[in-house]
């Protein structure tokens, strides 16, 4: 019997390792939101002082939490996936088409992680603020966000698609029955 290359080890404990971090950053960003968010209403409704640049920054820090969580929500299997179709087909085309989907999906992310960080140092370079927000916020700041989030989901689509091809070409591992369904067969290193 063939040796068999191990599909695990340093590089996906890395990229496990960056979406379960850009996760924890994003939820340390709904737990600011929620505290700005509180601490906005009490001093306004307590010292009648609006703190007008609170729903500047919560805007900043929901599309911020929203990019920080694909790479773990891919990992996981969390996002949305319609199985009406590729439910249906053999486990082996099944496995080919996921390959393919999951190719795809780490291509576009990353084309739009280039765009994004192409976008975020022009703004950086140029100077851009936000002229309408009462913080005059240098437009780089929210807009690093992206780039990264769309980084890290790049970098899970290519470990999940190396894993699915492993699979295809050597079958499936035992530990992957997670029973969800999941491309992403849990989120183990």
């Amino acid at each position: 019997m063939a040796i068999q290359p191990r599909p695990g080890g340093t590089i996906s404990r890395l990229i496990v390792g960056l979406a379960k971090l850009s996760m924890a950053i994003a939820a340390a960003g709904v737990m600011a939101m929620c505290l700005l968010v509180t601490g906005a209403v009490v001093v306004r409704y307590v010292f009648n002082w609006p703190v007008v640049w609170v729903p500047e920054i919560v805007g900043y820090l929901m599309v911020a939490l929203v990019f920080l969580a694909l790479g773990e929500t891919m990992l996981a299997g969390r996002h949305i996936r319609i199985d009406l179709v590729v439910g249906r087909l053999p486990r082996r085309l099944r496995e080919v088409v996921e390959l393919i989907t999951l190719t795809l999906s780490a291509g576009v992310a990353g084309f739009f992680a280039w765009h994004g960080a192409d976008t975020m140092l022009r703004s950086l370079d140029y100077g851009r603020r936000d002229a309408f927000g009462a913080l005059n916020t240098p437009l780089w700041i929210p807009q690093l966000a992206l780039p990264i989030g769309l980084s890290v989901l790049t970098l899970v689509g290519i470990l999940l698609a190396g894993r699915k091809l492993h699979d295809i070409l050597y079958g499936s591992r035992p530990d992957d029955d997670d029973g969800s369904g999941s491309p992403a067969g849990g989120a183990r290193p």
